[in-house]
């Protein structure tokens, strides 16, 4: 369980996000919404612990974010960036493999690979990949860390309609099977029905 309690962030001296509580529940899919500049991808990246607070708390498993260590993050939470930044020449593959320290397995990067249907892209270098793909990549590591704590920023933008088919599917799998699922969207609420709730108040 994550639990938030008033949290302000500030993006320099500017407050973004003001007093906000909430409480997320293994088992659940959480969508954050709202227009451009909203604030969501802060919110998104208070929650990672990848900002600090201005003020307020928030807690995973009933422990204060910031007493975690970086190392044990890494196996609680996994973040997916709008736009992943794969830079050097690896392929998927390596990519993927690269998580065992955050504890994948050979066997967790095969089953991601075969659930968001990327195959066909293991040999590719990521650099060489389209937006989409790289994204799809980046859900795919993700995946293969099997945290409790799954964190996506727009995981659906620039994605062909089967792609978006098959991650909500995905997103939806993972929840049921006792994952923390919060994710960034930008599109209109009701399209999100898949989700158990929406925030859009922050």
């Amino acid at each position: 369980m994550i639990s938030i309690n008033s949290i302000t962030v500030s993006r320099g001296a500017n407050p973004v996000v003001k007093g906000f509580s909430a409480e997320f529940e293994g088992g659940t899919i959480t969508a954050i919404i709202g227009p451009n500049g909203y604030g969501k991808s802060t919110l998104l990246a208070a929650i990672a612990g990848d900002l600090p607070l201005t003020s307020g708390a928030i807690k995973l498993d009933g422990k204060d974010l910031k007493s975690y260590q970086i190392s044990e993050l890494a196996r609680l939470r996994s973040v997916v960036l709008q736009q992943p930044a794969f830079n050097l020449a690896f392929t998927v593959q390596e990519v993927l493999a690269m998580a065992r320290s955050a504890g994948s397995t050979l066997a967790s990067e095969n089953a991601a690979i075969a659930q968001l249907a990327i195959n066909d892209l293991v040999d590719r270098k990521v650099t060489q990949l389209s937006g989409g793909e790289k994204q799809r990549v980046a859900i795919a590591l993700a995946i293969a860390v099997s945290a409790p704590v799954l964190l996506l920023d727009e995981p659906l933008a620039a994605q062909d309609v089967e792609s978006t088919k098959r991650i909500i599917e995905l997103l939806k799998s993972e929840a049921k099977a006792g994952k923390t699922i919060i994710l960034v969207a930008h599109v209109p609420e009701s399209e999100l029905n898949w989700c158990d709730q929406i925030i859009k108040d922050f």
